[in-house]
């Protein structure tokens, strides 16, 4: 998790630096905008991106009837073959048949996912408890974001537990942020507006400038940026009287 907010305060400070946030701000666990990365991590987690993909057969008990039931993931997405039309028809995808294999449609996928996904999200506000509603059951959501815990080393039919399931996710979630395209701002949209006048430059502020650039380069010594700046004559330049002596010099130096 440290890892994770780290890559993403690299790229805060970058948006930021240049000037513009974009539309999409990241933060962490409860940032809506990620749901797209989510996506992207969760197709990796289920399938390693393979829409195609047929999982094991495994047995679960039917929330309602409490009885066991053979169930199937299916898709890239992991989506059980007692979900899919459900979830479709919730979706939107009021021509969806099971009977069709409308399932292999990687758009269909797609859509019953992110609708599913921002279901959850919408629901529990948090990427850790989408996760485990997508692993375990919405149930086994509720009773965290109710009572702030559950068995987080219960498994599925494979041996992974909760607790290694939102690890991975989270781990994806940051892959991607890694690997995404940050927009860049055109050069000339960062840059200073032009002044309409000249801009008038104090000689002393001029000759501190330049002494400072002098002593830096000279020396290997860069002025230092955590200091209390009270104006805008750089520390490295020295006192205002020993400033304004140095170019009362040099003007002297030219009148000779």
């Amino acid at each position: 998790m440290i890892f994770k907010q780290l890559i993403v305060s690299l790229l805060i400070v970058l948006q930021v630096h240049q000037g513009s946030m974009m539309d999409m701000e990241f933060s962490n666990d409860n940032n809506p905008n990620l749901i797209n990365l989510y996506l992207n991590a969760l197709l990796y987690q289920e399938s390693t991106n393979n829409y195609s993909a047929t999982h094991k057969p495994s047995t679960i008990i039917d929330f309602e009837t409490k009885k066991p039931i053979k169930v199937q993931a299916l898709g890239g997405y992991g989506i059980l073959d007692i979900n899919f039309p459900v979830w479709a028809k919730q979706a939107g995808l009021n021509d969806f048949s099971m009977a069709q294999q409308d399932w292999k449609d990687p758009r269909v996928q797609d859509a019953v996912a992110k609708y599913k996904v921002q279901y959850y999200f919408d629901k529990y506000n948090s990427w850790d408890l989408v996760s485990v509603a997508w692993f375990a059951g919405e149930s086994k959501a509720d009773e965290l974001n109710n009572n702030g815990t559950i068995d987080f080393d219960k498994a599925d039919s494979n041996g992974v537990t909760i607790k290694e399931y939102v690890d991975k996710m989270n781990n994806n979630i940051a892959n991607e942020l890694m690997t995404m395209e940050i927009p860049m701002q055109p050069i000339q949209n960062i840059m200073p507006t032009p002044v309409s006048k000249p801009v008038q430059i104090d000689d002393v502020y001029a000759a501190s400038i330049l002494d400072a650039i002098t002593k830096s380069n000279a020396g290997g010594i860069r002025p230092s940026l955590d200091a209390d700046y009270k104006s805008q004559v750089p520390d490295a330049a020295g006192d205002m009287d020993v400033a304004k002596l140095k170019t009362d010099i040099r003007r002297k130096e030219q009148a000779e």
